[in-house]
C-alpha cells in the first residue's frame, strides 16, 4: 500500500509539472496576440494624391508561356521575377526566372493569371 501511494504521488507531480510548463505553441500564440493588439495597429489611409491601383503586376520583359499537363513552361529572354496570381487576383507566388526555359511544377489544380493571361492547371 505504501508503495502505491509514492508512485501515485510521483505521477501526479510529473503531470502537474507538465501542465505548468508552457508549450512552444502557447508561446507563439501569445506573441501573435501581442502583434494583433488593436492599440498597436497603424491604419494607412488612401491618399487622394496617390491613386490606388488594383492591377496585377506583370513581368518586366516578355515571356512565352506553355502549359503541358500540370507543368508550366516559361521561356524568358532575361532573368527576372514573375508574379503569379490565383483566380481571385491575389498574389499566389513570385517565380524567379532564369534566361531560357523555366519549368514551374507543383501548382495545385485551378486557374491562375500569369502576365494577365489566364492559365488553367488540370
Amino acid at each position: 500500500m505504501r508503495r502505491r501511494i509514492t508512485i501515485l504521488h510521483v505521477c501526479l507531480f510529473v503531470l502537474a509539472a507538465l501542465m505548468a510548463m508552457p508549450a512552444d505553441g502557447a508561446i507563439r500564440k501569445r506573441k501573435v496576440r501581442e502583434r494583433r493588439n488593436p492599440d498597436s495597429l497603424i491604419l494607412s489611409m488612401p491618399s487622394p494624391e496617390m491613386p490606388v491601383s488594383r492591377r496585377m503586376n506583370t513581368s518586366a520583359f516578355p515571356v512565352q508561356i506553355t502549359v503541358t499537363g500540370r507543368v508550366v513552361q516559361i521561356q524568358s529572354d532575361r532573368s527576372q521575377l514573375l508574379p503569379i496570381y490565383n483566380q481571385n487576383g491575389v498574389l499566389y507566388l513570385t517565380a524567379r526566372l532564369n534566361k531560357g526555359k523555366n519549368w514551374l511544377g507543383g501548382l495545385p489544380r485551378g486557374r491562375y493569371f500569369i502576365n494577365n493571361r489566364p492559365i488553367t492547371i488540370n
